[in-house]
C-alpha cells in the first residue's frame, strides 16, 4: 500500500515549487500505478503558456477561480470549484488565475519526480 500525508511530502521531490505554482506529487511513475496524481496550487494572477507533448492530464478544481485560453482555437473556458478539464488532445493552453486555485490531476504517462514546465511551456523528462 502506498500512504502519503501531505505534511510528510513537505520538502520531498515530491512538492514540487515553480514559476507562481506548487504541485504536491502524491504517485509518480516509481510508484508503478501507471499515472501521476498531484495536488497543485496557482497562485492569483498566474498566467502561464503550456502544453503537454508527451502528457495527458485531467484535472478538478476545489478552490478558486480563472480561465483556461485554448491558444489553437482561441476559446476559453471557467475555472471555478467544481469544474473538470481534460486535454485529451495534448491542446496548447494558457492559464490565467484570478485567484489561488487548487486542484487535484492526474497525468498519464506519469511523472518521473520534480519536472516543471519550462521556458517554453512544455513539460519535459516525463
Amino acid at each position: 500500500m502506498i500512504y502519503h500525508t501531505v505534511e510528510s511530502l513537505k520538502g520531498t521531490d515530491r512538492d514540487v515549487q515553480a514559476n507562481g505554482y506548487t504541485s504536491m506529487r502524491f504517485l509518480l511513475k516509481k510508484d508503478n500505478m501507471g499515472f501521476t496524481m498531484t495536488e497543485s496550487f496557482g497562485e492569483a494572477g498566474f498566467s502561464e503558456e503550456v502544453e503537454y507533448v508527451e502528457n495527458m492530464e485531467a484535472v478538478y478544481v476545489i478552490e478558486g477561480t480563472g480561465t483556461i485560453e485554448l491558444l489553437d482555437t482561441g476559446e476559453t473556458f471557467k475555472i471555478a470549484p467544481g469544474v473538470f478539464y481534460a486535454f485529451d488532445k495534448h491542446e496548447r493552453h494558457r492559464y490565467h488565475l484570478e485567484t489561488e486555485v487548487r486542484a487535484i490531476a492526474v497525468m498519464n504517462p506519469p511523472l518521473v519526480g520534480d519536472e516543471s514546465i519550462d521556458a517554453s511551456g512544455k513539460l519535459p523528462g516525463t
